[in-house]
C-alpha cells in the first residue's frame, strides 16, 4: 500500500507543479506589452489620445487568459483644409508681361466728379467737434483763422452770424488750415473794396473784384483741391477797381467740403496740350535743293514824246521880253541823252533867235547850249516859257 501511494503523491506533485509552470509560462511579460502608436494628427486644436493602459491579472487557477485586442491605428488625412482663404501667391516667370486689372472700389462707395454744392445754411464748425464730414461752415472768429496784421471784427445784420472781420491794408493776408476735397470763400463786397487773391497750398486759384455799388457778401465758386490737409491764403495783391474808394478786404466765413470713407471724389481726366518746343538756332544750314529764284524783271518805261522850244536873244531894252529885233540867229543847241551823252537831236537858231525840237525818247534828256555852257532838263509835255536874262555882252537866253 505503501509502495502505491508515494509514487501517486509524487505524479499528482509533478502534474501541479507543470500546471502552475504553464500559467506563468502563459502570462505576459512587461516587455512583451505591445506599445500604444504615436500620430501626430494636422488639427487646429491637438488633442491628447489616452493611451490604453493593460492590467496583468495573476490568476492562480488552470484557465487561460486571452491577450487584449489591438488598438486601432488613426490615419491622417493627405492635406489640412481651411474654411477661408488667407493667402494666394502667384508665380510670374521673367520676360511674361501681367497688365494691370482695375480694383472694384469696396460696396457703397459713392463716386463724385466734383465735390457737391453746397445748401445753405451750412452747419457751423463752431459748434461740432471735428472731425468734420460733408459741407460745414467755419466763421471768421475761428479760433485757427489767423490774419497778418490783425484784422478788424465789424458787425453786420447780413453777416453770417452777424460778424466778419476786414483790413484796409492792401497786402494784408488772412491763413486757415482744413482737410479736405472742396472749398469756397464767403467775402464782403462795397463800395471801398479792393482785388485779392484765393491761394490754396502756393497756387493762386482766383483773384477776386470785391467792389459793388452797395454791401453785399457773396461766395465765390467751389474750388476742388483734392483730398488731405491744405492752407488756405487771403492775399491782398495792391490793386483795386478804378470805381473803387479804397484797398479793403473782408472775410465773412469759408466753407469746407470733406467727404467720408463711403465718399470718394475722382475728378475728370484733363486734355492738355502739348506745348511747342521753342525754335532753337541751327548749328549747320545745307541747302539740298530749292526751285530756281526769279530775277526781278525791270518794267521797261514807255517812250515818251518831247516838245521843246529855245529861244536866243540880247535883251536890249532890259523889259525881259524877247523883241522882234533881239533874236541871235546860228546858235547850236542840242538834246543829249544823261545816261549816254549820246545827242538825240540838234539844231541852230533863226534869224528870231528861235529852234523847237520835237523828239520820242524813253531815257531822261536834257539841252544843252555849247556856247553859253547852258543845260535844262527836259520833262514830258512843254516846258514853260522863260523870259529872257540879259548878262554881259553875251544873248539872254530863254528855253521855251
Amino acid at each position: 500500500m505503501r509502495r502505491v501511494f508515494l509514487p501517486l503523491v509524487a505524479v499528482l506533485s509533478l502534474v501541479v507543479w507543470a500546471g502552475v509552470w504553464f500559467i506563468l509560462r502563459a502570462q505576459p511579460r512587461a516587455d512583451d506589452r505591445p506599445l500604444p502608436t504615436l500620430l501626430v494628427l494636422p488639427s487646429l486644436t491637438p488633442t491628447e489620445t489616452p493611451a490604453p493602459t493593460l492590467t496583468a491579472t495573476v490568476a492562480a487557477t488552470s484557465t487561460m487568459t486571452l491577450p487584449p485586442p489591438p488598438t486601432e491605428t488613426l490615419l491622417p488625412t493627405l492635406l489640412p483644409t481651411m474654411s477661408e482663404r488667407v493667402l494666394e501667391i502667384a508665380v510670374v516667370m521673367p520676360g511674361v508681361y501681367v497688365p494691370p486689372t482695375l480694383t472694384p472700389f469696396p460696396p457703397g462707395t459713392i463716386r463724385l466728379s466734383a465735390p457737391p454744392n453746397p445748401v445753405e445754411p451750412l452747419p457751423d464748425a463752431t459748434d461740432t467737434a471735428p472731425p468734420f464730414f460733408g459741407w460745414y461752415r467755419f466763421e471768421s472768429d475761428y479760433p485757427t483763422v489767423s490774419y497778418a496784421p490783425p484784422w478788424t471784427p465789424r458787425l453786420s445784420q447780413f453777416a453770417s452770424r452777424g460778424q466778419y472781420h476786414r483790413t484796409e491794408g492792401a497786402y494784408d493776408t488772412a491763413s486757415f488750415l482744413f482737410e479736405g476735397e472742396g472749398l469756397r470763400v464767403r467775402y464782403v463786397a462795397a463800395q471801398n473794396m479792393g482785388i485779392f487773391e484765393i491761394v490754396v497750398d502756393g497756387v493762386v486759384l482766383d483773384t477776386i473784384d470785391a467792389y459793388a455799388d452797395e454791401l453785399r457778401f457773396p461766395v465765390t465758386d467751389t474750388y476742388s483741391v483734392g483730398s488731405g490737409t491744405h492752407r488756405l491764403e487771403l492775399r491782398g495783391i495792391g490793386r483795386k477797381n478804378n470805381a473803387s474808394e479804397g484797398y479793403v478786404i473782408g472775410l465773412d466765413a469759408i466753407q469746407v467740403f470733406r467727404g467720408d470713407a463711403h465718399t470718394l471724389i475722382v475728378p475728370p481726366l484733363l486734355s492738355t496740350t502739348t506745348p511747342t518746343p521753342e525754335p532753337q538756332p541751327a548749328a549747320r544750314i545745307e541747302l539740298v535743293s530749292a526751285p530756281p529764284t526769279l530775277q526781278p524783271t525791270g518794267t521797261p518805261i514807255p517812250p515818251r514824246v518831247l516838245t521843246a522850244e529855245v529861244v536866243i536873244a540880247y535883251d536890249e531894252n532890259s523889259n525881259r521880253t524877247v523883241d522882234p529885233a533881239e533874236g541871235v540867229a546860228g546858235i547850236s543847241v542840242r538834246v543829249v541823252e544823261i545816261n549816254t551823252n549820246r545827242v538825240i537831236a540838234s539844231g541852230f537858231t533863226d534869224e528870231r533867235g528861235y529852234v523847237a525840237f520835237s523828239i520820242v525818247s524813253d531815257t531822261p534828256t536834257q539841252i544843252v547850249v555849247p556856247y553859253f555852257g547852258k543845260t535844262w532838263s527836259l520833262q514830258s509835255g512843254v516846258m514853260p516859257v522863260r523870259p529872257p536874262t540879259r548878262c554881259c555882252s553875251r544873248p539872254a537866253i530863254s528855253p521855251a
